[in-house]
């Protein structure tokens, strides 16, 4: 019997690990199904798994691979995804190495595109109220796009052979995967806060899930909270993303944004031409109708003879002048007249309003003092009543007839209880008072 050779658990796994690297059905596998047990991991990796009704597979997915897709996927979200079968020896367990990853089916993008949309339609975020019009001449113009991308380069060549004249602030951004929205974001704020004319925001054409990033809630906000218009050239013509309806104005694609937001300088040339030759034949005519008022007043009397004029109102002017003066001297003695005979008519006025005056307040002084007589004799009686009543009334009356008040510690006694044998008491008589000690009580009435 021969001898049995025992291996190692590494030589098991890596002969699996090699068998399944050489079978040519578990690379570029396609797989559709149901993700669990997601992770996000710091390092930037995806780590999760894939199941349907029978079965699941662990899977990863590496940072550069995930940076190109346009979403990051969610417990329960159903997807498909492309990719190669390994083994991982130190743990000798199978997993897939997940390179491209989609949405499986259209349907579920369109659901989440619609609720986002009509989200948004109520909040007024599509309003065309809050659309804000582009500038006819913009000088400063900011372009938020891919680097190095055929849509930067459609747009540069576009705006340097309409408008040349203008000045191009690019804003480089990812216009693809999961981090791009939040990069146009970042990018689009700021560019508003740069004081530029107006804003472009192009990206070329690509699948649904190429431009998804294009319909993140976020990016729709910021745009709509912008106060520098923006243009969109996303796509191609039947492509709209959330962008499009929150925008200032809609291009169906990145050339045809820059034609939208600049004019066309050859024809801004013939405008201001067309305005220069009217200006000149404005002003040819007004200078013929000029000439021909100057002509009509060089004719004119005034400018004929105008010393015989002058002479003329000089004569005029002096003989109104005395006119005035002897008007004036007339008047002016009418009033010194008018003014004496009133002055008269005042002074005889006065001196009797006066005499009547001086006699109304002669009489009125006589009833005041007549008033005031007859009201201290009634106060004068009346004081001598009340002193009457305060004499009979007054302790001073009682003590005259021989009684006394008893007093103890400055406070009067008027009851045996508050004595007792011994006690200094004060006796207030009509007429001085005395010291006393209490020999006896005696208590009761």
């Amino acid at each position: 019997m021969s001898e049995i050779r025992i291996r190692t658990v590494s030589w098991l796994v890596r002969q699996i690990a090699f068998s399944v690297d050489r079978e040519p059905s578990l690379h570029n596998v396609v797989l559709e199904g149901e993700v669990f047990n997601f992770t996000a991991h710091s390092s930037g990796h995806w780590y999760f798994s894939l199941k349907d009704e029978h079965a699941s597979i662990r899977a990863i997915m590496w940072e550069n691979d995930n940076l190109l897709v346009s979403f990051q996927p969610r417990e329960g979200d159903r997807i498909r995804v492309l990719g190669d079968v390994k083994i991982y020896q130190a743990g000798g367990t199978m997993q897939l190495v997940v390179r491209k990853m989609a949405i499986a089916g259209a349907g579920d993008l369109k659901a989440k595109f619609d609720a986002l949309y009509k989200k948004l339609e109520n909040e007024g975020l599509f309003s065309v109220d809050h659309k804000k019009p582009l500038p006819h001449y913009p000088m400063n113009i900011g372009l938020v796009t891919g680097r190095e991308t055929h849509a930067r380069a459609d747009v540069l060549n576009t705006l340097g052979r309409r408008w040349p004249v203008a000045e191009i602030f690019e804003y480089p951004v990812l216009v693809q995967g999961n981090r791009a929205s939040a990069d146009i974001v970042q990018a689009l704020k700021r560019a508003d806060g740069a004081g530029h004319d107006v804003i472009l925001l192009c990206r070329g054409g690509g699948s649904q899930e190429d431009l998804w990033c294009f319909n993140d809630e976020l990016l729709a906000r910021t745009i709509y909270a912008m106060k520098t218009p923006l243009v969109t050239g996303v796509g191609h013509e039947p492509d709209w993303t959330m962008v499009d309806y929150v925008a200032d104005l809609r291009a169906p694609t990145p050339t045809g944004a820059a034609e939208r937001c600049s004019p066309d300088i050859h024809k801004v040339y013939e405008h201001l031409e067309e305005q220069r030759h009217r200006i000149l034949v404005l002003c040819d005519d007004r200078l013929k109708e000029a000439r021909m008022q100057l002509d009509d007043l060089s004719g004119r009397a005034v400018f004929e003879n105008p010393l015989e004029m002058f002479s003329q109102r000089r004569l005029k002017k002096e003989l109104l002048k005395h006119r005035l003066l002897g008007e004036l001297g007339s008047l002016t003695a009418e009033l010194k007249a008018e003014l004496s005979s009133r002055r008269e008519l005042l002074s005889m006025h006065a001196a009797t309003r006066i005499r009547e005056s001086r006699r109304t307040l002669k009489e009125t002084e006589d009833e005041m003092i007549r008033l005031l007589d007859q009201r201290l004799l009634e106060e004068e009686r009346s004081l001598r009543q009340k002193a009457g009543l305060l004499d009979a009334y007054s302790p001073l009356k009682i003590l005259e007839r021989g009684y006394a008040v008893v007093s103890k510690n400055d406070t009067a006694v008027s009851d045996a209880e508050e004595l007792k044998k011994g006690d200094r008491i004060t006796v207030r008589l009509h007429r001085g008072s005395a010291e006393a000690e209490i020999q006896s009580v005696h208590k009761g009435d």
